[in-house]
């Protein structure tokens, strides 16, 4: 049998663990994006997704898309299973007013590279079918111009600011 002194000794030892596994899972799951894909010429890297729950209907993922061709590409269209609709917008501001605006042919220029990140290019997803929750995998379908079909993978994470500015769609 463990002394109670024995047992204060093993319950700080296991406290020790599970804390310093939690932070360094939290570390780390920071910097976890979706596995680099390469089609041709594009490399797209540094997937990742906003975790949400119901009831919130909207999500956004973001990445990079590098393009080491002599020629331009352009992003047609996207779409995942995890929502209804999935499309490439770009958050600008106009008259000091924030919105939000699709775009309808994303171009990756030639020896470039996009980036779809927060307040700038995103895919919004929008009728999220559910909830996505942190560290799951939300698969994405790329259509480019000349790439064609492209499957990639965000990881979806926690985030600190909302996605309130969404809430319209």
């Amino acid at each position: 049998m463990t002394s109670p002194r024995g047992f204060a000794k093993l319950f700080t030892a296991i406290a020790a663990t599970l804390f310093l596994t939690a932070c360094g899972n939290h570390a780390g799951h920071q910097m976890q994006t979706g596995a680099e894909v390469i089609s041709g010429d594009l490399k797209i890297s540094s997937g990742w997704a906003r975790a949400v729950e119901a009831p919130a209907k909207t999500s956004a993922v973001y990445m990079k898309i590098s393009n080491d061709g002599a020629t331009a590409d352009k992003l047609l269209s996207v779409s995942s299973d995890v929502a209804e609709v999935s499309e490439v917008h770009q958050s600008l501001e106009e008259d000091g007013v924030a919105m939000m605006r699709r775009v309808r042919g994303l171009e990756i220029p030639a020896g470039g590279m996009v980036s779809l990140e927060p307040g700038s290019y995103h895919v919004m997803l929008i009728n999220v079918k559910g909830d996505i929750p942190e560290d799951s995998t939300v698969p994405l379908l790329l259509t480019f111009e000349n790439a064609g079909e492209v499957s990639v993978e965000a990881v979806a994470r926690k985030t600190d600011g909302g996605h309130g500015h969404h809430a319209g769609h």
